[in-house]
């Protein structure tokens, strides 16, 4: 039997599983309605008598059988020799048996085709209740070789070339990858780039930055790379570097430098679909599966954004932790080394650590280094000074400089040479103020301005000139710096950094928190580490906040925390400097582990004369008056911080001469405590 719309053997193909479907077996009674078809196009597509009475009902039933049979033992069936190719070199790629290859085709099928999408709504819920019954009467396969193929453990599941959407426990729907991979395999010449880049396996483009731009890890780099070159040549199985550290570090730069430096391909892994929708955690690892398929082993493989994968949240175990057993065999049998980025391990399982085989963390690059990526990438386009002040920032990552660098060279015709400072210090600003830093603009004029500075303004018993010259000949100690606020500790630990040349990482105690259970105390051995790598000062503000009495804990999680603290300050060989206004708050044990207690308290009256002149000749004001200074030497609690807080306000609000200067400073001094005394002032 014909019929004017089954013409090729495509379309027959078509039609013999729209029949099987439709066969007294599986879909019959919901094909027929009364004294009616429940879908006249694909009635009519099949050729069925388009008058609607019990005769005609009976004949069609007749029809389909007679039809069913003619196409069964006339010619195959099959697909376009275009789409029998495409499949064929396809299922070899993935090493696809007959019967999975033939799902793949029918699953294809069924995403394009209207005939047969409107016939597998006829039988929606025989599909989804008992799939791999449908599978086996419309694609004439044996029951266990469809059973196993539909395994969640299969090839099609396990790679994502089928997925499963759960509907409820009992109704899954099953669909391809995507439509954009039916359309390729069946209507398109066979491209493995184009189908890899379907799938969302990508070319990245090549590294902006090279070896040079890594040296503050490079010892590890060294032997990752000694590592990652034997591992490939051998081709290993079950190679994994975990690459975790903050935003815009360069992690995914640093991937596409290490295969420049081996001389091999890298593949990056999408976050979304072709069509730009964002792939699901599990989607992300089908991929991962089916590139280790695809490619070569010896290529490389980044998993970018793993945190979806490795880490949980309050909401969301995450994809490894829900399926533990499976993540962890798959971590041992990767064909190719993959780099799995992440910008937190907080709660990354040990149970997955372990099976890294190296875990690197690529801190934001020292402030060497950040000198360096600031005149490679923007001495052309700000001043030299500004590059200087932004190599300050310690929490300036690469990808920061490089987005600020790419938006005002995109402008530059449009703003003068000399508004360049002023926009790439704007952009800098709201970049680093959304990811919760302070505004680099504020945080630059909190501390005493170098030209200003001077260690005889600092009032303490300590020779410093002395203590900074024995750390230039051995930087080795521990400093507690106490004393009222304002009164020149945070300015001291920069001091010191510069003193002795080493560079300077600066963290408040509440820096270290983290809201999960052990992740404090993570992050202080990291912070410890990092200062071992990069040989710096490291300077805790606020430590009693951190460090305080044991006695007063009311949770073991405290007491944990201040135990590490003080394990890493023990075992700490370079410069620590601690500061606090609550020395009497710390815990006994941290006191004892300081080498020197100093106390800064506050100024003395000769101390206040000497800043006073030095502030009015940088702010180009009159030199003060006798009476001046003598009325600012009777301030009896004054602090450098209350003369940088006021040349802040004179930054907006000029002051017209040294007295009403002054003054300001006596306002910020009756602020600070009630028995400030304003002698003269009015």
């Amino acid at each position: 039997m014909k019929t004017e719309k089954i013409r090729t053997n495509y379309d027959r193909l078509i039609a013999l599983w729209i029949l099987r479907c439709l066969s007294p077996a599986l879909g019959r009674s919901s094909f027929f309605i009364g004294g009616s078809y429940a879908d006249n196009d694909v009635a009519y597509y099949l050729g069925l008598p388009r008058c609607h009475n019990e005769k005609t009902m009976h004949d069609a039933t007749r029809m389909m059988d007679e039809m069913q049979i003619s196409l069964e033992r006339g010619n195959r069936a099959k697909l376009p020799a275009r789409a029998e190719t495409n499949f064929k070199l396809f299922a070899d790629a993935l090493k696809l048996n007959p019967t999975e290859k033939l799902i793949l085709e029918f699953f294809a099928c069924l995403t394009l085709e209207s005939p047969l999408i409107d016939t597998a709504h006829l039988i929606q819920r025989l599909i989804e209740t008992e799939p791999a019954r449908v599978l086996e009467k419309v694609l004439n396969l044996q029951p266990y070789a469809v059973a196993k193929a539909m395994a969640s453990d299969g090839r099609l599941m396990r790679c994502g070339l089928l997925r499963r959407e759960e509907r409820s426990m009992r109704s899954p729907k099953f669909c391809i990858f995507s439509k954009h991979l039916a359309n390729l395999l069946l209507r398109d010449s066979y491209d493995p780039a184009k189908v890899m880049k379907t799938l969302g396996v990508v070319t990245p483009p090549p590294a902006e930055l090279d070896m040079e731009d890594f040296t503050h890890v490079h010892k590890t780099l060294d032997l990752l790379l000694v590592y990652l070159k034997s591992a490939t040549a051998k081709r290993k199985k079950g190679v994994n570097v975990l690459i975790h550290g903050s935003s815009g570090t360069g992690k995914s730069q640093l991937t596409r430098v290490l295969a420049k430096a081996l001389t091999l391909p890298v593949f990056e892994l999408d976050t979304a679909d072709k069509g730009g929708n964002p792939l699901s955690a599990t989607q992300r690892l089908s991929v991962l599966n089916m590139a280790q398929m695809q490619i070569d082993p010896s290529s490389l493989l980044v998993f970018d954004e793993a945190e979806d994968i490795l880490t949980q949240t309050t909401t969301d175990r995450g994809a490894a932790n829900t399926h533990k057993g499976w993540f962890n065999l798959m971590l041992e049998r990767n064909r190719q080394p993959v780099f799995w980025i992440s910008n937190s391990i907080d709660s990354l399982d040990p149970a997955f650590s372990r099976r890294f085989d190296f875990v690197l963390h690529l801190p934001i690059p020292p402030k060497a280094h950040r000198l360096k990526i600031l005149e490679k990438k923007a001495g052309k386009l700000i001043s030299e000074g500004l590059i200087e002040k932004l190599s300050e920032l310690e929490c300036l990552a690469p990808a920061v400089i490089s987005r600020a660098c790419n938006v005002v060279r995109s402008i530059r015709k449009e703003i003068p040479k000399q508004g360049r400072d002023d926009a790439f210090t704007n952009i800098i600003s709201g970049v680093l103020k959304a990811q919760g830093h302070p505004d680099p603009a504020m945080t630059a004029i909190q501390r005493v301005p170098h030209e200003i500075y001077d260690i005889n303004h600092l009032n303490t018993s300590a020779d410093l000139q002395r203590i900074a010259e024995n750390l230039k000949n051995r930087p080795s100690a521990r400093i507690c710096l106490y004393g009222p606020s304002g009164s020149g500790k945070t300015s001291f630990g920069h001091w010191i950094a510069r003193e002795i040349g080493q560079p300077l990482i600066s963290q408040k105690a509440s820096d270290f928190l983290r809201p999960y259970v052990g992740a404090t105390e993570q992050k202080i051995a990291q912070t410890f580490e990092r200062a071992r790598q990069e040989g710096a000062v490291l300077l805790i503000d606020e430590v009693d906040s951190f460090l305080c009495d044991r006695a007063h804990a009311r949770q073991s999680w405290e007491v944990t925390k201040i135990n590490e603290m003080l394990t890493q300050m023990e075992s700490f060989s370079g410069v620590l400097i601690a500061s606090t206004n609550l020395i009497d708050q710390l815990d006994a044990a941290s006191m004892r582990r300081f080498d020197i207690k100093l106390h800064f308290g506050y100024m003395l009256p000769e101390q206040i004369r000497r800043m006073l002149r030095a502030y009015c000749q940088s702010m180009n004001l009159p030199a003060p008056s006798y009476s001046d200074l003598d009325l600012a030497a009777a301030m009896d609690c004054a602090a450098p911080g209350d003369f940088a807080a006021a040349a802040r306000r004179h930054r907006f609000e000029p002051f017209p001469d040294s007295h009403s200067f002054i003054s300001a400073v006596a306002d910020e001094c009756e602020h600070k405590s009630s028995h400030a005394r304003r002698i003269g002032f009015n």
